[in-house]
């Protein structure tokens, strides 16, 4: 796509083509709305041919009521750019006026969105971020190419003191300017390794809700209706069938939640890329519904960096990349970047784009061992000696054999939750390492800290223990139950670098 020469200190319009989205959007908005009234309807009124015109008169009321609100709103909705102010400006409404005011400097993201109906149409959504707000500050549903364009260019081309890159002499870096480091382009099968080995419990326990419902409604029919074959076929599973249904289920529950998994990671991430320009990263990916992303480094809280066993094997892990408000809820979309299936040699481009020089996991320290003693105390033997007694009083003692694997499970997830506890710290920044299954490591960049917080509690401090909270824009980072004393030297010296250098913290 060409530069633009689009002048955005205009008021612009959406795009006119854009008013089908937006009637489309809203049809099907209200649509959902009224299924279970049209449902209500067609049931009793079935057979009744005389009262068909009244519903197709309605409906077509209601299908021009949303065309006419939806024009309305159309052509009362502005946006343009002062440029005496550096300010993006929306105004919208015709009855009750509403104006949005936006300073550019304190514009966080942007992003650029097609779902099918846009691909179809060849318009965009464009979303506007900022900090501190916990929802999208402004969505404008439908502009062409010429004008989405237009408006990410003079975002990224806004800087400001804010967005200077700061350099240390005594920390090697690399050439940014490289096109090595420019480009990254997350191939098919770099997503099909990441689709097979993420998110199994989070999608094995949505399929399994969804069965229990099922079976639920299917049960609730039979005693219903007062009909025994439900009840007979589950007697006759229960007796007959019972070991092999379970090796069924357990093969039928992986293959699902493979499926399921694979599938929504190459739809959501296909033709993942990443590109740095006008030091931004540009974003892009999706297959049924494209995301284009604008991100700037310096505004960057945080990052995480997560890798399993099985996605190790296969060389692969994934990065997200945390804003404002990423951890605070699913509301602010977009803030809490994933980017999966990245090799460990497109991860090391990624953090040279990020943070645009080099850090060491060095100079490590670990959690007491009273802290994995007490959680083995606390979440494997105390609740393995209450179901103990819970079943062997109230239930079949033979479901007593179920509980030794259980117990080794638990006592194993302690003991590797506290190996892989670890703080590191170099002269520019943190990482935080915890994790069972997936190893995760945060990375933080010191001057990002907004607030610090160490703690001990009064049977701690015989023993010189304590804990530490950090909070960040972009969420909190703890580690609990370890050297109070080493603790302390450490934070005393995140706040002199602090002080001292001063560094915009976005």
């Amino acid at each position: 796509m060409e530069r633009s020469t689009l002048n955005l200190s205009v008021p612009q319009r959406q795009s006119k083509i854009g008013l089908i989205v937006l009637i489309g959007y809203s049809l099907g908005k209200n649509l959902k709305a009224f299924i279970p009234l049209l449902f209500v309807i067609l049931l009793r009124e079935s057979g009744r041919e005389d009262k068909i015109g009244y519903y197709i008169i309605g409906f077509v009321i209601i299908l021009l009521f949303i065309i006419l609100n939806n024009y309305i709103r159309f052509r009362y909705f502005k946006f343009y750019i002062n440029e005496d102010t550096e300010e993006f400006i929306l105004e919208s409404g015709w009855l009750n006026k509403n104006k949005t005011v936006i300073k550019l400097d304190k514009i966080q993201q942007v992003n650029l969105n097609q779902k099918l109906l846009h691909r179809l149409l060849n318009v965009y959504q464009t979303e506007i971020d900022t900090a501190g707000s916990a929802q999208t500050e402004v969505t404008i549903k439908a502009v062409s190419a010429e004008v989405a364009q237009a408006l990410k260019e003079r975002l990224l081309q806004k800087r400001t003191a804010s967005d200077e890159v700061f350099v240390e002499e005594d920390i090697p870096e690399k050439n940014i300017t490289d096109e090595t480091y420019k480009k990254v382009a997350i191939s098919l099968g770099s997503l099909i390794k990441i689709g097979l080995t993420r998110h199994y419990i989070q999608t094995f326990l949505l399929i399994l809700l969804l069965l229990f419902q099922l079976i639920e409604k299917v049960d609730d029919y039979y005693t219903k209706d007062d009909q025994s074959l439900y009840s007979e076929v589950m007697d006759y599973t229960a007796a007959n069938m019972t070991g092999f249904l379970i090796v069924i289920g357990v093969v039928m529950s992986i293959v699902i939640v493979i499926l399921v998994n694979l599938t929504r990671t190459i739809l959501k991430y296909y033709n993942y890329k990443i590109s740095l320009e006008n030091d931004s990263l540009l974003i892009s990916y999706g297959l049924l519904e494209t995301k284009n992303i604008i991100v700037r480094p310096p505004r960057v809280q945080f990052v995480k960096i997560s890798q399993n066993y099985f996605q190790k094997l296969l060389n692969v892990l994934e990065l997200k990349i945390l804003q404002s408000d990423s951890d605070k809820g699913d509301k602010k979309k977009g803030i809490g970047i994933d980017i999966p299936g990245v090799s460990p040699a497109e991860k090391e481009v990624v953090l040279q784009q990020i943070f645009n020089k080099m850090f060491e996991k060095r100079n490590g320290i670990a959690p007491h061992i009273r802290k994995c003693i007490l959680h083995i105390i606390w979440f494997v033997l105390l609740p393995v000696m209450v179901a103990f007694v819970v079943i062997y009083q109230y239930y079949d003692p033979t479901y007593l054999w179920i509980l030794p694997p259980v117990f080794v499970f638990l006592l194993f997830y302690q003991i590797i939750t506290y190996k892989n506890a670890f703080l590191y710290a170099d002269k520019e920044f943190i990482i935080f390492k915890r994790g069972f299954w997936d190893v995760e490591y945060s990375i933080l960049e010191i001057h990002k800290i907004q607030q610090i917080r160490i703690y001990q509690y009064q049977w701690h401090r015989k023993n010189n223990i304590g804990s530490l909270a950090i909070y960040t824009a972009g969420g909190t980072l703890h580690f609990t139950v370890s050297d109070y004393k080493e603790i302390n030297e450490r934070v005393n010296y995140w706040l002199y670098e602090i002080e001292s250098r001063n560094k915009p913290w976005m």
